[in-house]
Order: C-alpha cells, then structure tokens, then sequence
C-alpha cells in the first residue's frame, strides 16, 4: 500500500522546478507546501462534513424513492472523511501529505458518482457536483498541474462509469445532448483547474526564489553588519589609542616646561627651610616662622596642583562628564604650557567670563584648548614680530565659545580645507603627527559643538569652539565616542 501511495505521490506531485533547489531550500519549500496542504485539507475535511448531509435536502425533493440509498451513500462519504481528519495527525500524512490533496476532493466526487449510477440518467444536474469537486477545491488546494489533470480526468472517468446504466437502454435525443453537455462542461472545467493550477504553481516556485534570495541577502547584510560592528569597534579602539597617543606627545613636549614649573617651587621650598633652619639656630619667636611656613606651603601646594593637573590630563580613563567652568581648562592649560610661553616670549591676553559653564569631559575640552594654544605659540615662531595670543571664553548667544587668536602668518587657503583631516601636518618632520586638530574636531563634535577656523594670512588665525550653552548630555553621548 505504501509503495503504491510513493509511485502515486510521485507521479502526482510534480515538483519538477524545485530540481534545482539546494537540500536545505527544497526542505523549506515542501515544509511550507505541507504546512499549507494541511491548513486547506482540514478546512475542506470540515466543509464536506457539512456540506455533503446538507445537500441530502435536494435528494429528499429530486429523488425521494432514493433517498435511502443517497443518505447511506452521504453517511459513508462523512465517515470517509472524519477519517482523513483523523489521519492529518499521523505520520502519514507527513509522508504522503501530497495525496491527500487529491483524496479529499475524490471521496464527494464517487459519492456523487454513486448517486449518478443509482439515478441511471446521464444528463441528471447532479453532475453538478463533480464539477463543483473539481472547481472549488482546486483553487483552494495548492494543485501542481499533474494533480489537477489526475483529478480531472479521474472525475470525469466517475462520471462516465456512473452514466453506464443510463446507456443500457435507448437514449433520447435530449438526453445524448444532456450527457455531451455534462462532458462538456467537466472537461472545460477541468481544463481550467488545470491551466489555473499551472499557473499558481509557477507563481509559487517564484515567490518563493524571491524570498529565499531576499532571505539570502539578509543573512548577507548581517554577516556583514557583525563585520562593520567589528570594524567600528576597531576603529574606536584605535581612536582611543590615538587621543591618548596624542595626551602622551603633548606630555613630551611640556616635559622642560613641567621640569621648570616643579623646580622654581622646589628652589623656593629649599630657600624657605634654608632659612628655615637659620631661623631655629637663632631660636627666634613663633612668628618669625609664620611667613616662611607659608611660603612653604604654596610651594608645596604648586606643585601639587601641577602634578594633579598632569596626572588628570594624561590618564586615559579620566572620561567624566561634568559640568566645569570653561575658564579652568584655560588656566590648566596655561600651566602645563608655561615653560613653552615663556620661551617663546609670546604675550598671552585673557578674556575669561567666570560664568561660562561647560558641561562635558574636562579633561577633553582641556586636551583642545592646550593644543591649540600650542599650535598658536608653534606658528608665531615664523614670524619676526612680537606675537600676541589672545584667549577668550565667554557667552555667544545660545553658545559658549572657546577661542584662540594669534597674530601669526595665517593659514593658506589651501590648508585650510584639509585642516581637520587625520594626518594632515604643515609641520617640519618630527614636530607634529597631524593628528592634534582632527582629534580636537572629534572631541568638539561629540560634545555636541563646532569648531571653526578664521584665518587672514600673513596677518592672523583664529579657532573658536561654539558648544551649546544647554547641554544636558548623557555620558554614553562622549565617553562613548572618545573613550570606547
């Protein structure tokens, strides 16, 4: 039985456009398809059960010497049914799940084909139903071509084997014409179903090559999404690495200058305890000790600050957002500049508004203020006249604004496009990277800020950093950018 459901599922299936499939698209295709012809084959089971004993009512006023025999042929037809319902949850049904398309809609079609043979009339209305057999569930089965001409011709082999009785005897001319009708009518329809099958099947094979590909290309994206992350990740990474390479070389270049700022207090400190000491020998009063236990102090507490500024500056974690007075950056950056300034003579003017609050990194925003004024000090170098930088933080309208003028030989306006771009340097080998600007562009950016250039050359250049005077960044908005 088993080996005869396999030669006839393969006879009717005619999945001949899935060759070629791969093993895994071909079992998805035939899980769909069986998932479908599940849905149809219990929707069309339930209707039967119903329908077949509602149409008893046409036997009891058409035939009522039949009608008996009729309601034992639909009670059979019922349990047939209820059967095959019973069935959809075996093994069986995954196994040949195609041939079940095919017996649903044949067991009303002998029925009826029963009913036809009992009247013994070829060109009885009943036919009606074969026909409907054909039609309706055709269109509601998900028939290859192959299954719907099997049916087709299947139904129309009922009808003529349940029109033979009629043949037995002689035919009226009317009803030859009624049974060539009824033919007629069978084989149009089923041509129909059959042409419609062929056609809705190759729609399928389609659609479902348009979503295996669509399924092809999202499994393409996503590999390739995991491999921007990856790279993305990368680059930050590497961005991070860069800032605190940069931190590193400013902290390279300020090492005179920080040798400078630690040992004028460290010479102070030694003269104070020298006299100090000179004091005690002489066991003077307690307040002759109260001026030099001060100066004492503020050397100690200079350096201390220096240190702290250094230690805050080059630490790689130091990320916090906070909320600081703009004029603090400034002034840090002053100090670990101070040897620089003082070498190069250059004047420093000042217009600091205490009540600029910036919120953000400090340790960032102090990273962009000290290497611009050290670019500034490095281009006043090329010049003969005595340089000026003037420094200003104050308020800008619905910005707070950071800038850095110097009367230096300007930028050329070739440079100035490229400014911003990593690696770009105007520098002499060995004196700059070309990374300082493009990581105070980055920094700015991710404050939620600009950073602007406006240069006159061979007369001035001037930086000026616009960020929002309301800024209620979260920490993810910067650490998460620069520090990560």
């Amino acid at each position: 039985m088993f080996n005869f459901g396999a030669k006839l599922l393969s006879v009717t299936a005619g999945f001949r456009d899935t060759a070629g499939f791969s093993p895994g698209e071909r079992r998805r295709f035939l899980a769909e398809d069986r998932k479908e012809t599940l849905r149809s084959a219990r929707l069309l089971a339930v209707l039967a059960m119903v329908l077949v004993p509602l149409f008893s009512a046409l036997d009891f006023y058409s035939h009522p010497e039949l009608f008996k025999q009729f309601l034992i042929l639909r009670a059979v037809c019922v349990l047939a049914v209820s059967v095959i319902i019973v069935s959809l949850r075996t093994k069986m049904f995954h196994r040949f799940y195609r041939l079940y398309a095919i017996l649903i809609p044949m067991i009303p079609a002998i029925c009826i084909g029963g009913m036809i043979f009992l009247i013994g009339e070829a060109g009885t209305p009943y036919y009606a139903g074969l026909t409907l057999c054909i039609v309706a569930v055709g269109f509601m089965f998900n028939w290859t071509y192959r299954e719907a001409l099997f049916c087709s011709a299947s139904v129309m082999l009922i009808y003529l084997f349940s029109s033979l009785p009629s043949f037995s005897g002689e035919l009226s001319l009317q009803s030859t014409a009624a049974f060539a009708d009824n033919c007629l009518f069978i084989l149009a329809n089923g041509t129909v179903v059959t042409l419609g099958s062929l056609s809705n099947y190759r729609r399928r094979i389609r659609e479902f090559k348009s979503r295996q590909e669509i399924r092809r290309q999202k499994t393409r994206l996503t590999a390739q999404n995991d491999e921007l992350k990856d790279t993305l990740k990368e680059l930050r990474e590497t961005e991070r690495q860069l800032i605190q390479s940069d931190k590193m070389a400013s902290l390279g270049q300020l090492s005179a200058g920080v040798i400078h700022e630690i040992g004028n207090p460290l010479n102070f400190s030694n003269q104070a305890l020298y006299v100090l000491r000179k004091k005690l020998q002489r066991s003077g009063t307690k307040e002759d000790y109260a001026e030099i236990l001060s100066d004492l102090q503020d050397g100690f507490d200079r350096m201390k600050e220096i240190v702290s500024e250094l230690r805050e500056f080059s630490h790689s974690s130091s990320g916090a957002n906070m909320t600081f007075p703009g004029e603090q950056c400034v002034s840090s950056a002053l100090r670990m500049l101070a040897k620089e300034i003082e070498d190069s003579g250059v004047e420093i003017e000042l217009n600091l508004n205490p009540g600029v609050l910036i919120a953000g990194v400090k340790n960032q925003i102090t990273q962009v203020v000290m290497n611009l004024i050290q670019n500034a000090i490095q281009a006043c170098e090329e010049t003969d006249r005595k340089c000026r930088i003037l420094i200003n933080c104050e308020f800008a309208g619905e910005y707070h604004l950071l800038s850095v003028e110097d009367n230096g030989p300007g930028i050329h306006p070739d440079n100035s496009r490229k400014l911003f771009d990593p690696f770009f340097t105007t520098k002499d080998p060995g004196r700059g990277t070309g990374l300082g600007l493009s990581i105070c562009y980055r920094i700015v950016e991710a404050h939620g800020g600009t950073i602007e250039v406006d240069s006159v050359p061979g007369k001035s250049s001037s930086f000026s950093i616009l960020l929002p005077a309301f800024t209620n960044h979260r920490s993810s908005d910067i650490a998460f950018n620069l520090q990560n």
